[in-house]
């Protein structure tokens, strides 16, 4: 597990421990767990990836698996970010990793409850390796009671001083660059709802941004609300997927995308 504050090159150095591990013939799989700055997925969802055997480039080809977290924080969602990682992780394991590299959101703010949520997260998935990236000590709270309780091995890493302070503003485009090409290629696919499990409720409203998850709750695609009948039960959304083949249940997340710039603003 990797952990960090953002723009400490926690990303970069998850990539780099992946990268490594690959070249001592282990099955690796990453798991992208920053629903906000993506890499191996939409925002808004958590990714684990397993690299085919050979392969040598990042992102990884091979089987992958999503969760939808429904926005790009996870402050207000960080159960639901806790049970993806660990469905995920449980998910790699089944199909053979050696090993998972997990590359963490960046909240750690304790008034947002970022150190209770990288502490619940150690002790649910126990990892064997905590990767520790700080500038100014600001994961102490977090990584002196774990190194006197030895329930997991801490590494300490300073950050490198060329890594960039990013703005909101950045932050907002890479994701509105994110969503556009995942929806580069998507259509219309008009939805019936009625034998379908609806998470939390038929809520749906315009450009609001739903998954289209399998009987595992793992997200097959998402997609944008269209248009809504009440009567009919049915919904057209805009989205990648052609078919609903797989399809058992529909996930609301908590943001809407503006179709024309794909900026991204909640709900």
């Amino acid at each position: 597990m990797v952990v960090g504050a953002p723009d400490t090159g926690k990303s970069t150095f998850a990539r780099y421990l992946f990268e490594r591990l690959r070249e001592e013939g282990l099955s690796v799989a990453f798991l992208d767990g920053d629903p906000g700055q993506s890499t191996l997925g939409p925002p808004t969802t958590l990714t684990l990836a397993i690299a085919q055997a050979g392969e040598r480039r990042f992102p990884p080809a091979g089987q992958l698996w999503r969760r939808f977290l429904g926005s790009v924080s996870p402050s207000g969602h960080m159960l639901p970010l806790l049970v993806g990682a660990a469905r995920l992780i449980q998910m790699g394991i089944e199909r053979g990793a050696d090993v998972i590299v997990y590359d963490t959101c960046g909240l750690i703010d304790p008034q947002q409850g970022g150190m209770a949520l990288k502490l619940a997260k150690i002790d649910l998935l126990q990892p064997q390796v905590v990767y520790a990236l700080q500038v100014n000590e600001e994961l102490e709270p977090l990584l002196q009671p774990l190194r006197r309780s030895q329930c997991t091995r801490i590494v300490d890493l300073a950050s490198s001083p060329d890594v960039k302070q990013r703005l909101q503003a950045v932050r907002q485009a890479y994701r509105a660059e994110r969503f556009a090409s995942y929806f580069k290629r998507a259509g219309f696919l008009k939805i019936g709802w009625r034998n379908l499990a609806v998470f939390p409720a038929p809520r749906f409203a315009l450009n609001r941004l739903v998954s289209l998850d399998d009987a595992h709750r793992f997200s097959l695609g998402i997609g944008l609300v269209q248009d809504v009948n009440r009567q009919t039960q049915t919904v057209t959304l805009f989205t990648p997927l052609s078919s609903l083949e797989g399809v058992q249940s529909i996930t609301l997340g908590d943001i809407s995308i503006d179709r024309e710039t794909f900026r991204d603003s909640m709900i």
